[in-house]
């Protein structure tokens, strides 16, 4: 049953109603899973089905997936207005999928379907609405179905756009489809900010094939990048991991890589720098082709400029988050040293952590927050949830 999952993953959702608008494409069988996903972020789902969806997909399906009836047609109870009048108990209408034919209903305002009813009253009463297209990809490309997303983009509406392959538009992958819910009905603590993140190891050559790098996953960098984005960020994740986000992401291999990235990207205006990158603190000079193996090798390690000392050199004003880890330490010498960092390198906040303790490399971590006022925070578990608490330390950061 959906309450022994709700809130599994997160509580991003929680109190948050969606209605959930099914029209008769083939990725309607995808709905089930995603409504399920909203529900283990909190959320309460209803589903509203179209004539078409069903002959797809089964009203007991969805029952079962949101643990509420399905809403078939309207009845006496004015369902479309229940939920998506003024007042109404929906923080959203997510029409997946959404073919081209109820697409073009909406736009012209046509109330032939529940789904297109719900849409209606929805976009009248000013409720939060998302379209997810999908279909074949000629369907996409018609010059009317292209005008009739953009209208209702013009009325406010969030169309997600279709990934397409083998000549479809399908539909978005439900982590996507979850992920600009998220967005759409949080907080918006960040929203018009520009945040800068880096994140993962570097790479530095020793010769065409090999490099030296360290354990660093990249995992909170891009926990940090996701937490940024739900809250309305504008985000630029510079890794040499690229992740397939949406948001600008930008490669760096090596800490001179990064180093560059970080200051053009800073020249274009950022709120704030989020240094979570494991940055590699030693360079060689890269022998040039490939090294002959079976020999003994000596490098001489050269250490590499420091990228939070040269930004704050370069911008006083910006809101710098550093990372401290050190390993096999006392907790008192973790603070102490955490704090030399932040006032040596002039830090607004500083994440410290012993790295005996786990951490790099692993889904889940233990930290310490630590604010220019002296507080400390600690957070332990899933670093998706330790990201929300640094992005919470930011944002108080920000605007005090």
């Amino acid at each position: 049953m959906p309450s022994e999952i709700s809130g599994t993953v997160s509580n991003t959702l929680s109190g948050k109603c969606i209605v959930v608008g099914v029209t008769g494409s083939i990725a309607a069988v995808r709905i089930v899973d995603l409504i399920r996903d909203l529900i283990r972020r909190g959320a309460e789902v209803h589903a509203v089905m179209s004539p078409c969806a069903r002959q797809i997909l089964h009203r007991s399906a969805l029952e079962y997936a949101s643990a509420n009836p399905a809403i078939l047609k309207i009845t006496g109870r004015v369902e479309h207005v229940e939920f998506c009048g003024v007042g109404g108990k929906a923080d959203l209408l997510l029409i997946a999928p959404a073919t081209a034919n109820t697409i073009g209903k909406i736009a012209c305002g046509i109330d032939d379907t529940p789904v297109t009813t719900f849409a209606t009253t929805a976009i009248g009463s000013g409720k939060p609405v998302m379209v997810v297209p999908a279909m074949h990809e000629a369907m996409y490309r018609h010059p009317a179905v292209l005008k009739n997303l953009e209208t209702l983009r013009e009325m406010g509406v969030k169309v997600l756009d279709p990934r397409i392959e083998e000549g479809k538009a399908k539909i978005q992958d439900n982590s996507r489809v979850v992920l600009e819910v998220e967005r759409l009905l949080g907080p918006g603590d960040l929203k018009g900010e520009r945040i800068l993140i880096s994140s993962g190891s570097n790479a530095e050559r020793v010769d065409s094939i090999r490099i030296l790098t360290n354990r660093a996953s990249g995992k909170t960098g891009v926990a940090l990048a996701l937490e940024a984005y739900r809250r309305g960020a504008d985000v630029v994740l510079v890794s040499r991991f690229p992740q397939g986000l949406p948001m600008r992401e930008v490669y760096a291999e090596s800490a001179q890589d990064m180093l560059d990235a970080v200051l053009r990207e800073l020249s274009e205006g950022c709120s704030a720098m989020i240094s979570a990158a494991a940055v590699a603190d030693y360079t060689v000079d890269a022998a040039p082709g490939k090294i002959k193996s079976g020999q003994e090798l000596k490098l001489t390690l050269k250490p590499t400029k420091k990228i939070i000392k040269t930004v704050r050199a370069a911008y006083p004003d910006l809101k710098i988050v550093g990372f401290k880890a050190e390993a096999s330490v006392t907790e008192d010498e973790l603070l102490q040293r955490a704090r030399e960092s932040m006032q040596s390198s002039g830090l607004d906040l500083v994440v410290a952590n012993d790295l005996s303790l786990g951490g790099m490399g692993t889904e889940e971590n233990r930290v310490v927050i630590i604010d220019r006022k002296g507080r400390t925070i600690r957070a332990e578990g899933k670093k998706s949830l330790i990201a929300g608490k640094i992005i919470d330390a930011l944002v108080e950061s920000m605007r005090s």
